[in-house]
């Protein structure tokens, strides 16, 4: 049975609704593996280490097939995600977690912006309102977390590293069409996975050491490696890279965005934050704005995204 545009678009959004869960439960599951006593960087890399070892065993009779074509969409979209994650590890040093956030999900608007640019094709009206919306509710959401405690050095890397996710979300839409979905998760993974060791290596000194028996939990800390590797690192992009063959960039960013609202329901289910009005209407505004992005009006006007 073969769906309709329309139809696979809804069910694309809908799934990725599903990887906005993945990643916001990612959030606990990092401060989980923090706490026990991995680092950023080693966890960063290790993620993307399993993940790429998995995509590799899983496909690996799609990449004896690797062409060149989709050997440079692999490379693109895997350096784009890759400095995504740099620059909001390095602005994370530099500012306040809750600003870090919220400035990081700018990429929401970011994305009909740049995309608008890039391919001379106006976003529509609704998903103009859908991504400030979100953006509003990401906002509420962080309100008490966006003020003071900050720098500019910190808030503009911050900017960089969202508007590289906003770029990879762009370059994604354009990389699902050149190359099978199975290579792109790899190429992004493996891509990820080797700048992540450059930068590990090339730290301060001890930087590459791993955590110690004694001052480390391994057994919390690789559990919650594992869950970040096969499900925030493999599942969720594996939704992300193949549903957008079905849906604009702008539409997937607007609904992704959501892993704000995920993560602060998963922090008051854990016990890290309590339920408050500034919650649910950011919530709220939040749903509203999947709304309007989810609502297809086949076929879209010629010129939008």
């Amino acid at each position: 049975m073969k769906w309709s545009p329309s139809v696979q678009e809804k069910l694309s959004l809908t799934a990725m609704t599903f990887s906005a869960a993945i990643w916001g439960s990612g959030f606990i599951v990092t401060r989980v593996a923090i706490d026990a006593g991995f680092s950023a960087g080693w966890i960063l890399f290790g993620r993307f280490m399993v993940t790429t070892a998995l995509f590799a065993v899983i496909f690996l009779r799609d990449l004896l097939r690797l062409t060149w074509r989709a050997l440079w969409a692999g490379l693109l979209t895997g350096v784009l995600l890759f400095f995504g994650f740099l620059f909001q590890t390095l602005g994370l040093a530099l500012t306040t977690p809750g600003r870090n956030a919220f400035i990081t999900a700018t990429y929401v608007v970011i994305v009909p912006m740049l995309g608008w640019m890039l391919t001379r094709r106006r976003p529509s009206g609704r998903v103009f309102a859908g991504a400030l919306l979100s953006l509003a509710g990401i906002a509420l959401l962080s309100w008490g977390a966006i003020g003071g405690g900050g720098s500019l050095a910190g808030d503009l890397l911050t900017l960089l590293c969202a508007i590289s996710f906003a770029a990879h979300f762009i370059a994604l839409e354009w990389a699902v069409r050149r190359a099978k979905a199975s290579q792109l998760l790899f190429l992004q993974m493996a891509v990820t996975t080797l700048l992540s060791s450059l930068l590990l290596l090339s730290g301060p000194a001890g930087a590459a050491t791993l955590p110690v028996a004694g001052t480390a939990d391994w057994t919390r800390g690789l559990l919650a490696l594992a869950y970040l590797a096969v499900f925030s690192s493999g599942v969720a992009y594996a939704i992300q890279t193949v549903a957008q063959k079905h849906t604009s960039s702008s539409r997937a960013a607007i609904v992704l965005a959501a892993e704000a609202l995920w993560g602060s329901l998963f922090s008051v289910l854990f016990g890290f934050e309590t339920l408050t009005w500034r919650l649910a209407a950011g919530g709220l505004i939040i749903f509203v704005s999947i709304l309007l992005a989810s609502y297809v009006k086949p076929p879209d006007a010629p010129g939008q995204l």
